[in-house]
């Protein structure tokens, strides 16, 4: 975990970083280590974030379901596995196709066995996989993938987690009295920010009702996501707040509308200094 404060993003080292990485010809650990060589000065957990986010929406352009493509790839496991140096089989056939380890293990397994259950099942514990060799290979390409499958969902449950309950301790040191999300389901909000504010506080001047913590990094297209499934409900029943881009954001949204208008953005917790507290008068 980086102890140095994260500073919003210019443009111009994003698209440089999602340039080198159209240009790598793997989506494997081992190609992440490459770009984490030539941005060694960014945080891990700011590049790591970026990287995911590239990944997904690379798999989401280049990868189809369907059967034949998923025959097709079982093919050609099957023509390698004839191979007395097996090796690392997955990975070699997730290069060569363009896609994650992870999804080529999950479209093979597809083809393997028809009920979705099972596949769900046998990739969370690959030692339920009667045949040896696919539960080994299977194996492999989850674990040499971080950035798309079960290790992500994983990691980002983990993390968020971690990053929420950090949220929570700066609040009870500064003894900022809340509402977290279950105490709000109980209310009977469907959509909750992860903190609501029993008693509104000023950062630098603006005043903060509530406090969505984000474990990641926001670019463009994943803020304009939040904001339209979560923060524009947070907005409007609950007034101006704060969201944490815990891992950085681009620097170009801060000059989107609602930002300082309806909420504003940080990578950390605010400083003593920049909070002002407000007493109730009973």
């Amino acid at each position: 975990m980086s102890s140095q404060e994260i500073k919003p993003m210019p443009l111009k080292l994003y698209n440089s970083i999602a340039k080198d990485f159209n240009k790598l010809g793997s989506f494997s650990r081992n190609a992440e280590n490459d770009l984490r060589k030539k941005y060694k000065d960014l945080p891990n957990e700011t590049l790591g974030s970026i990287i995911s986010l590239l990944v997904q929406r690379a798999m989401k352009q280049s990868y189809r379901k369907s059967p034949v493509i998923s025959s097709k790839y079982y093919e050609l496991y099957e023509e390698m596995m004839k191979d007395n140096k097996k090796g690392d089989v997955i990975l070699r056939l997730a290069d060569s196709q363009g896609i994650s380890p992870a999804l080529f293990v999950r479209s093979l397994l597809q083809n393997a066995y028809t009920d979705s259950v099972a596949v769900k099942k046998y990739i969370k514990d690959t030692t339920l996989i009667e045949n040896k060799d696919l539960a080994y290979q299977v194996f492999m390409g989850i674990m040499h993938d971080n950035r798309y499958g079960p290790h992500l969902d994983i990691m980002r449950q983990s993390i968020g987690l971690e990053y929420e309950l950090r949220l929570e301790r700066e609040l009870r040191l500064m003894n900022i009295s809340f509402s977290d999300e279950s105490v709000l389901r109980l209310r009977g909000y469907d959509k909750t920010p992860d903190f609501k504010l029993d008693v509104p506080i000023a950062v630098d001047g603006f005043i903060v009702n509530w406090i969505e913590s984000k474990a990641l990094f926001a670019d463009d297209e994943n803020h304009l996501g939040y904001l339209k499934e979560q923060l524009m409900c947070y907005w409007n029943r609950f007034g101006p707040g704060m969201v944490i881009y815990w891992f950085g954001y681009l620097e170009t949204l801060d000059c989107t509308p609602e930002v300082n208008n309806m909420f504003i953005l940080r990578t950390k917790f605010p400083d003593k200094q920049s909070i002002t507290q407000y007493k109730v008068d009973l």
